[in-house]
């Protein structure tokens, strides 16, 4: 009985999966007329409420990018490590809901082919059971992004052969598999790397000129704060502790120092503070104990090592500069409470 039952499940699974014949009878799909319609459905408070539940104080970088989507401009974020970039593209496509599933998304590696963004055909598989059997040919995401938003997460990760493919879809709106041509239209909405990362590459002329650059700079102060201790609040909220205002206001204090740091190529990442405050409220509340500055010293250290790059000699030379800064985050923490 449970082999006829997976037999059933696997003829259903195999129906599900796209025929190349299917494919190569695309019509177009306007996926900007898609966008359009749905942020005049929804309306752009609604839009931005619903964002402001998972992203706080990004409101006029998500109005850049849906007024890029509405008229069919790809998109490029940019911005500092852990600001949310792909978060934002995610929760974007997510509350546009222009298809089911809203949006397809590749998370980009140097190693990564162009086969894997195009897809293939099985040639095995094909010769076997004909070029229209479910299995003979995998699409890539680029064929499977047809009237969609296609989400490339760190794209300069991308090498120039795999750029070549991607620009090719966009280019002509066609991905071209050994001889047949499928229609695939969508909307990129891609994240990048900084510069000084290794494994990333620089995007090609051409490509880069079908994106519109948005950027997203570490927020203000008291935005930084609010989201600090909000973002912690909530990976803390099963363990019932709430995190101390002092120790996020040092942390706040810490990033804008490092931040404002003109030495600094690659600055703090806002999701490694949020961790880092919460492995401080975790650990003391495994100790049974109240959390002190030293804990979240140690914690800020361990979570940031990785992730700051700078002019430094060594591991142990970064490691006193982060020390310092928190030293000096305090002072400043201390002079702002006698205020």
């Amino acid at each position: 009985m449970s082999s006829k039952v997976a037999n059933i499940a696997s003829k259903d699974l195999l129906s599900l999966l796209p025929k190349l014949s299917e494919l190569l009878k695309r019509e177009p799909i306007q996926v900007e007329k898609l966008v359009a319609e749905a942020i005049r459905v929804k309306g752009v408070k609604k839009i931005l409420s619903e964002l402001e539940k998972e992203l706080k104080g990004l409101g006029e970088v998500a109005l850049d990018i849906l007024s890029s989507l509405a008229i069919g401009r790809h998109v490029l974020i940019i911005g500092p490590v852990g600001v949310g970039k792909t978060t934002l593209a995610e929760t974007l496509a997510e509350i546009l809901g222009i298809a089911n599933p809203p949006y397809i998304e590749v998370a980009c590696h140097s190693h990564m082919t162009a086969t894997e963004l195009t897809g293939d055909i099985d040639i095995a598989v094909a010769l076997q059971a004909g070029l229209d059997h479910p299995l003979a040919f995998i699409p890539g995401p680029l064929v499977l992004a047809h009237g969609r938003i296609l989400i490339l997460d760190e794209i300069n990760r991308l090498n120039p052969y795999s750029q070549a493919a991607l620009l090719q879809a966009l280019q002509e709106h066609y991905v071209f598999i050994r001889g047949f041509r499928i229609r695939s239209d969508f909307l990129v909405i891609a994240t990048s790397n900084p510069v000084e990362y290794s494994g990333v590459y620089e995007l090609s002329e051409a490509l880069a000129d079908r994106m519109k650059v948005v950027e997203i700079d570490y927020p203000d102060k008291d935005v930084l704060k609010a989201i600090l201790s909000w973002k912690s609040s909530l990976i803390l909220e099963h363990l019932g502790v709430k995190v101390p205002d002092y120790l996020v206001e040092v942390v706040t204090t810490f990033i804008t120092l490092l931040s404002q740091d003109h030495n600094i190529e690659v600055g703090p990442s806002i999701r490694s503070a949020i961790f880092a405050i919460s492995n401080t409220m975790s650990r003391a509340w495994i100790d049974c104990k109240e959390p002190t500055l030293s804990d979240l010293k140690k914690e800020v250290i361990s979570n940031m090592i990785n992730v700051i790059r700078g002019n430094f000699t060594s591991e142990t030379e970064k490691r006193e500069y982060l020390s310092r800064k928190f030293d000096e985050a305090i002072i400043t923490t201390k002079r702002y409470y006698k205020k």
